[in-house]
């Protein structure tokens, strides 16, 4: 089947970097990425693999990595305790080029698709949605859950984060302070909530609100050049990536500059996420990999994700370590 072209403006200048992006909405196309977009890099053709729609386990034990494929529309279940597996599940049904997922305590799985508009919600162990949300979605990036169980989502081209109370699928809170380009979004263990902007040049920021407010408390800057995904660990490490400086800059809790940077193998990295022991999984967005790190190093520990994955833009653990 023939592969789905995506958009990719490279080659701009120094100057047109600096400046803060356009509008995303006349950056987006059927088949094109605002993430892809806010790169400035090409991003992969390849041909599209379509893998059935298999029911997976809901009574599997063990972790699970979910991670949403843009180029192709599937969200691929993987076991990340084994090296380069195939998936052990697929969900196509309700997914349109999704950029996000994120997972709740209770399994469920949010899926953000970006072009559509839509946030789809499966229930564990479910490849079909149970309920959509399209109220307040306005080219939506990525999504967190607080530890309330509350939805939370970036939208790119309303400049605002948006709160769903658990279960709902209208908006609560609408987050506009301190947000001009979100995407990458996290909570931590006290419940304090981290937005990553991604405007470029100097205005490019991540942004820290305490556990119920709505005016970010820290602004950090250090190290964040062009940053996409954000998580926190279980010890409060920030981790950001910075796609187009191909780094992912970590700071320990509660500081504003980071302590260490990863760029070794990294093309492109978007989305990044951790397990319970600290262990860090990067998705490559340019070479279609998840690459693997041992907890604390800058140094890929030789385990990769590559199957069936294609313009990886999202990745979610299972069980979640926070919030």
């Amino acid at each position: 089947m023939a592969g789905l072209a995506v958009v990719a403006l490279a080659g701009c200048s120094a100057a047109q970097n600096s400046a803060a992006p356009p509008s995303a909405a006349s950056a987006l196309t059927a088949n094109s990425s605002v993430l892809g977009y806010l790169s400035h890099a090409p991003v992969p053709l390849g041909q599209r693999m379509v893998a059935p729609a298999l029911r997976y386990d809901h009574k599997m034990k063990g972790p699970l990595l979910y991670v949403v494929n843009f180029t192709t529309s599937t969200v691929e279940i993987y076991d990340p305790t084994v090296n380069d597996p195939s998936p052990s599940g697929t969900v196509t049904d309700g997914v349109s080029h999704p950029s996000g997922d994120c997972l709740d305590k209770e399994g469920t799985l949010y899926v953000v698709n970006e072009n559509a508009n839509t946030l789809t919600e499966y229930k564990k162990g479910q490849t079909s949605p149970y309920q959509t949300i399209h109220t307040g979605l306005d080219i939506p990036a990525f999504c967190a859950i607080d530890k309330r169980g509350n939805l939370w989502v970036t939208n790119i081209e309303s400049a605002n984060v948006t709160e769903y109370p658990k279960g709902s699928t209208t908006p609560g809170t609408i987050i506009t302070d301190g947000i001009t380009y979100p995407v990458g979004i996290a909570f931590d263990h006290e419940g304090d909530m981290y937005v990553a902007n991604s405007e470029l040049g100097s205005n490019a920021n991540v942004q820290i609100y305490s556990s119920g407010a709505t005016q970010p408390s820290t602004t950090i800057t250090d190290g964040v050049s062009s940053p996409v995904g954000i998580t926190v660990d279980a010890k409060g490490t920030l981790y950001v990536t910075n796609d187009r400086d191909n780094n992912v800059e970590e700071y320990k809790a509660g500081e504003e500059s980071p302590y260490q940077a990863i760029t070794e193998d990294l093309d492109l990295p978007v989305a990044v996420t951790v397990d319970e022991s600290g262990e860090l999984f990067v998705s490559n967005q340019l070479d279609s990999t998840i690459l693997e790190f041992n907890p604390g190093s800058t140094q890929p520990n030789g385990d990769t994700i590559t199957q069936q994955l294609e313009n990886p833009e999202g990745s979610a653990y299972a069980p979640p370590v926070l919030p």
